[in-house]
C-alpha cells in the first residue's frame, strides 16, 4: 500500500464542518483517487515535487495558500471554486506534445520523486499520467461548474 491521491468535492459548509471537527475527511466520500500518480502528475505539469506554481499547481494542491491544516489526522489542501476554474482552463490549454516535452522518468527517478522506480516502461508511465490527468480534468470541469471546492489529500 503506498501513498494515494485524493479528492473530495466539498461546500463552503462542509469546509466549515471539517474544521470544525463535526465530520472527518475520512467520512466524505473521495470524488477521485488518483492512487500513487499524484506526485508525477505534480512534477510532470510544474517541474516542482510540491510547490508548484498556479494555476497548474492547484491540480495536485500540496502548499502555501491551499493549506488548510490538519484533520482527521491528515493534512488538507483546499481549492476554492475560483482556484478550480483557474486549473481547469490551464489544463484545457496544454496539449499532448507539450506534456511529452515535459516528461522525463529518468528525471523523477534522479530527483526520487514518488512512486517513480528504475525498470518503468516510459511510454506507459506517460499514458498513465496523461488518463488521470484526463480524470483531474473531468472532475475540475464538473467542480467549476458547480460552485463547489476541492479538498486534496494524501491517504
Amino acid at each position: 500500500m503506498g501513498m494515494s491521491g485524493r479528492y473530495v468535492v466539498v461546500t463552503d459548509e462542509l469546509v466549515e464542518s471539517i474544521k470544525a471537527g463535526e465530520v472527518s475527511v475520512h467520512d466524505c466520500p473521495v470524488d477521485l483517487d488518483i492512487d500513487k500518480v499524484w506526485q508525477m502528475l505534480q512534477f510532470t505539469l510544474t517541474g516542482k515535487m510540491a510547490e508548484g506554481e498556479p494555476p497548474l499547481g492547484y491540480v495536485v494542491p500540496l502548499a502555501g495558500e491551499q493549506y488548510l491544516g490538519n484533520y482527521s489526522d491528515m493534512d488538507l489542501f483546499l481549492l476554492t471554486n475560483e482556484q478550480v476554474l483557474e486549473a481547469y482552463m490551464a489544463m484545457e490549454q496544454l496539449d499532448r506534445d507539450e506534456l511529452k516535452a515535459r516528461f522525463s522518468l529518468q528525471d523523477m527517478m534522479d530527483k526520487d520523486v514518488y512512486p517513480a522506480m528504475e525498470g518503468w516502461d516510459e511510454e506507459a508511465t506517460f499514458q498513465e499520467i496523461i488518463q488521470t490527468l484526463d480524470e483531474v480534468q473531468a472532475l475540475y470541469q464538473a467542480t467549476a461548474g458547480s460552485g463547489n471546492g476541492i479538498v486534496f489529500y494524501i491517504f
